[in-house]
C-alpha cells in the first residue's frame, strides 16, 4: 500500500513539474537566450562597432569565425586575377611566419586557389659600396675633407674620430667647389656613443639625399658641441635594389619590468623588421638595450643596442629612427634604460615595422570574396604562384592592387573569437567592453538559474 502510495506521490510531482516547472524553465530559457545575445550585442556597439548594414557579411561557411581578422573585396568580377596588401591589423593577429593562417572565400564558403607572396622580412636600405677613407683637417670648430675625386653618389658618411660620450652631437654639413661658397647638406641625425655595457654607438651619418661629391669639398662642423676632434670618414653608397614598402603597427606602451624595463608581448607570429621607439618631446636622450625571447621560460637574447631621444632641431624634430633587428621569432621584446638612465616621464610607446604580406588569388564563383587571417595550427593551403599566373613574362606586381575592406578585427584566442562566431563578421570587438558585456550575460544566466531553482524548492 505504501508502495504504491509512493508511486502515485511521484505520478503527481511528475505531473506537477509538467504542469508549473516545464512551463516557467522555457520561459527561463527564452529569456536567458535573450539576455546572452543581448549583452553580446550591446558589447559591440559599445565597442565603436561599424552598422550591419555599412559592409556585405562574408561567408557563414564552418571555420571563418575561428580566425582573428576577416576582409572583402567587393567588386571583382569572376575569373578574374586579384591582388590585395593584408594590412596592418591584419599582420598582427597571423600565427605563422609565412602566412600559413591566410584563406580566401567566395559567397558560398568555398575555399578558392590563392597564393602569399611577400612572406620574407622587408630589407632596410643597405649600403652595397664604402669608399676609401678620406683624411680631414680637423680643427676645434669644423673639419674639411677632399672629396674631389669621388665619383660616386653617397649616401651615408662613416665617421672616425672623438667626441662627447653620453650625449648627442649634432652635426651640419656643407660642400663648396672653392672653399668660399658653401651648400648645406641635410642629414638625418645626431652621432653619439655612449658608456656601460654594450652601450649604443652611431658613427654613421645618413644623409637626406644622396650626395655628388665629385669635385667638391665637405664641411663639417659641430655648433654648441666642444671636445669634438675628427680624423677621417668614409662614404657609403646605397644600394640600387628597391626595398619593400614597410607595415607599421602601433603597439603602444609597454608593461613595466622592474625598475628598468618596459615588455611588450607580440601576440603574433609576423616578423618584425625594426622598431621605433617614441618618447615624449623634451627630456634627455636614454640608451637602450633591446632583448628578445621566444618563450616567457626562455632567458632574454640582446638583439640591438640603440639610444632614444626627441630635439628640438633647425628642420624640425630630431627623433630616433626605426632600429632594425634581426631575423628571429619573438614573443616578447624587452627594452631596458642602460648607463644608469630612467626613462622619460611620459613612458616609451612602440611601432613595430611589419613584413608585408600579398595575396594573390582566383575569383572563382560568386561574390563577395572573404579573406581570413589569424588562426593557430592551421595548415597551408596556398597552390604555386605558378598556377595562378601562367606564363614566364607575367610576375604578381603586373595586378593591380585591390583595396581590401575589413570587417572584423579581434584579439586572437578567447572568448573573442568565440563571441565573434554568435555575431556578423562587421563587427569590431575589443577586450574591455567585451569581457563587461560577456560579465553581463552571465549575471543574467545566473539571476535566471536561481530563479528556477526557487521555483523548484516552492511548495
Amino acid at each position: 500500500m505504501q508502495s504504491l502510495l509512493h508511486r502515485c506521490g511521484i505520478v503527481v510531482r511528475r505531473r506537477w513539474f509538467a504542469r508549473e516547472i516545464r512551463p516557467a524553465a522555457r520561459e527561463i530559457i527564452e529569456i536567458t537566450r535573450f539576455a546572452l545575445v543581448s549583452g553580446l550585442l550591446w558589447g559591440a556597439v559599445a565597442a565603436d562597432a561599424e552598422p550591419p548594414a555599412a559592409a556585405p557579411p562574408p561567408s557563414t561557411s564552418p571555420g571563418v569565425s575561428e580566425f582573428a581578422w576577416v576582409g572583402t573585396v567587393a567588386g571583382v568580377s569572376p575569373g578574374s586575377l586579384v591582388r590585395i596588401a593584408l594590412p596592418a591589423d591584419a599582420l598582427t593577429r597571423l600565427q605563422s611566419r609565412a602566412g600559413h593562417d591566410v584563406r580566401v572565400l567566395n559567397a558560398a564558403g568555398e575555399v578558392i586557389p590563392y597564393t602569399v607572396t611577400g612572406s620574407d622580412a622587408p630589407q632596410r636600405p643597405c649600403y652595397a659600396v664604402q669608399t676609401r677613407a678620406f683624411p680631414l683637417s680637423s680643427t676645434s670648430t669644423q673639419a674639411i675633407a677632399d672629396l674631389r675625386t669621388e665619383v660616386q653618389l653617397l649616401a651615408a658618411l662613416d665617421l672616425k674620430g672623438v667626441w662627447p660620450r653620453n650625449a648627442l652631437v649634432h652635426l651640419q654639413l656643407a660642400v663648396s667647389h672653392n672653399l668660399q661658397d658653401w651648400t648645406p647638406v641635410p642629414v638625418k641625425g645626431p652621432v653619439y656613443r655612449f658608456d656601460g655595457a654594450d652601450p649604443p654607438v652611431s658613427t654613421v651619418l645618413e644623409l637626406e639625399e644622396p650626395l655628388a661629391a665629385e669635385g667638391r669639398y665637405l664641411r663639417i662642423t659641430w655648433p654648441g658641441h666642444t671636445g669634438v676632434k675628427l680624423a677621417s670618414l668614409s662614404g657609403r653608397v646605397a644600394g640600387l635594389r628597391t626595398t619593400a614598402s614597410l607595415v607599421r603597427a602601433e603597439l603602444g606602451a609597454g608593461v613595466a619590468d622592474g625598475t628598468s624595463g618596459l615588455v611588450w608581448t607580440f601576440p603574433f607570429a609576423t616578423p618584425v623588421s625594426a622598431v621605433h621607439l617614441h618618447m615624449p618631446p623634451g627630456g634627455e636622450p636614454v640608451p637602450l638595450r633591446i632583448s628578445a625571447r621566444v618563450d616567457p621560460a626562455q632567458p632574454w637574447k640582446l638583439l640591438a643596442s640603440t639610444a632614444v631621444y626627441r630635439d628640438a632641431l633647425p628642420g624640425g624634430q630630431g627623433m630616433n629612427p626605426p632600429q632594425p633587428l634581426p631575423q628571429t621569432p619573438i614573443a616578447q621584446l624587452r627594452i631596458e634604460a642602460g648607463n644608469g638612465v630612467s626613462f622619460p616621464a611620459g613612458g616609451l610607446r612602440l611601432t613595430a615595422e611589419l613584413a608585408p604580406l600579398q595575396v594573390l588569388f582566383l575569383a572563382k564563383g560568386q561574390g563577395p570574396y572573404t579573406v581570413v587571417a589569424g588562426r593557430a595550427g592551421t595548415a597551408q593551403a596556398a597552390v604555386e604562384l605558378a598556377s595562378l599566373i601562367p606564363g614566364p613574362a607575367m610576375v604578381p606586381d603586373i595586378v593591380p592592387l585591390r583595396p581590401v575592406k575589413q570587417l572584423r578585427a579581434v584579439l586572437p584566442g578567447a572568448p573573442q573569437l568565440w563571441a565573434a562566431s554568435l555575431m556578423p563578421a562587421q563587427w569590431v570587438l575589443r577586450g574591455p567592453v567585451l569581457w563587461a558585456a560577456l560579465l553581463a550575460a552571465l549575471a543574467a544566466v545566473m539571476a535566471a538559474v536561481v530563479g528556477l531553482l526557487r521555483l523548484v524548492r516552492r511548495p
